[in-house]
């Protein structure tokens, strides 16, 4: 943020490149943060140490995104590249209103990823950690329409830029795949012995004295 305060003062040539930097460093830390969180799902490699490492950068990538992406809209409104309303309003914008739209949106979206993430301790405590999974699954569709707006939505990115892009595409792909792959392996095993039922208790065991066949014929016949 400091940056940013910079930026106001200094010149229009660090505005412009704050704009777009902040955009891409936005979306790299929302990648970053899709790929630790499903790091930090994993049972199979990583104890409980590393998971706890693991959301921790998690989360901390998701704050990350969060300022950056408050900068990137700032410096696009002060360089009046976006109106006020079309940057609140999805779909709003008069020349690209789907490209900025899925901007629009996808900044909703994350943004309630990252409360709902701040939030979810106490949801738990309250039983409504159902309603945290399903805000946390819309983390997928956002960051894809993150990704359609910062190919699309401006000029023609810069190599680095499509460096970045394509990093974090193929990292958050992998990391996906990996985790539908060998999801049913974290989970607890079944025994391959077989279980063995109870035999039946004889009546030796019981304390019961045995009954012979055909005790009671000799007592009728003596």
């Amino acid at each position: 943020m400091g940056l940013g305060l910079a930026a106001v003062v200094v010149n229009g040539a660090l505005q412009a490149f704050l704009g777009v930097a902040a955009g891409v460093l936005a979306l790299v830390s929302f990648s970053s943060a899709v790929l630790w969180g499903l790091a930090a799902t994993d049972r199979l490699l990583l104890y409980p140490v590393h998971r706890l490492a693991a959301q921790a950068i998690h989360r901390a990538m998701g704050v990350a995104g969060v300022i950056f992406l408050v900068l990137h809209v700032w410096m696009n409104l002060i360089q009046h590249r976006i109106g006020a309303v079309p940057a609140f309003v999805p779909f709003a914008d008069p020349h690209r209103p789907v490209l900025l739209g899925l901007g629009v949106l996808a900044g909703y979206l994350l943004l309630a990823v990252a409360l709902a993430g701040a939030a979810r301790g106490l949801l738990a405590r309250t039983g409504e950690a159902r309603r945290w999974r399903i805000v946390h699954i819309c983390a997928y569709p956002a960051w894809g329409a993150a990704l359609v707006h910062g190919l699309n939505a401006g000029r023609l990115p810069a190599p680095w830029v499509s460096v970045l892009y394509s990093v974090a595409v193929v990292g958050v792909i992998v990391a996906l795949g990996l985790r539908l792959a060998f999801q049913d392996r974290g989970s607890p095993r079944r025994s391959a012995v077989p279980v063995r039922t109870a035999a039946p208790i004889r009546p030796e065991a019981a304390g019961r004295p045995p009954v012979r066949v055909g005790s009671g014929r000799q007592r009728q016949d003596g």
